[in-house]
C-alpha cells in the first residue's frame, strides 16, 4: 500500500511540473509575440528558428557545461593540470556558445529586424526577471 501512494505521489509531481514547464512556456510565448510585435506570419517564421536555436544551447549547457560546473566546484582539490583542462574546457564552451548566439542572430536576421532582435534580448531578460519574482514570492519564507 505504501508502494502505491509513494508511487502515486511521485507520477502526481511529475505531473504537476511538467503543467507548470508547459503554462510557462505558453506564457513566454505570448509575452515574446506581444513584445516583439509579430505578425501571423513573422510568429510563423520565428518560433521554428527561436525553439531550434534554444534546444541547442540546451544541448551545450547539459552537455559541456555541466561537466565545467561540476569541476569549478571542485575546485580547491584540483591539481594544476586538472585546473588546465578544466580551463581549455570552459573555453571551449564559452565559444561554442558564442558561435551558437552568432549563428542564432544570423538566422534570425533573415526573419525579423535587428531591432525585434534586441527586443527578443531583452524580453528574454524581463521575462526571466518576472519569473524569478513569481518563484520568490510563491516560495516558502525561510526565517
Amino acid at each position: 500500500m505504501k508502494k502505491i501512494l509513494t508511487l502515486t505521489i511521485c507520477l502526481l509531481s511529475i505531473v504537476s511540473f511538467a503543467q507548470k514547464k508547459d503554462k510557462i512556456e505558453s506564457l513566454k510565448i505570448g509575452f515574446f509575440t506581444d513584445k516583439l510585435d509579430l505578425s501571423t506570419d513573422e510568429a510563423k517564421t520565428f518560433w521554428p528558428v527561436y525553439n531550434k536555436h534554444n534546444t541547442l544551447f540546451k544541448d551545450l549547457k547539459k552537455n559541456k557545461w555541466k561537466s565545467v560546473h561540476q569541476r569549478l566546484s571542485n575546485i580547491d582539490s584540483l591539481t594544476e593540470k586538472e585546473a588546465e583542462h578544466l580551463l581549455e574546457d570552459y573555453m571551449a564552451y564559452k565559444a561554442k556558445r558564442n558561435e551558437l548566439r552568432e549563428d542564432f542572430v544570423g538566422e534570425l536576421k533573415t526573419v525579423i529586424t535587428p531591432k525585434q532582435i534586441m527586443m527578443l534580448k531583452y524580453a528574454e531578460y524581463e521575462f526571466n526577471k518576472k519569473l524569478l519574482k513569481q518563484y520568490n514570492s510563491s516560495s516558502p519564507s525561510k526565517d
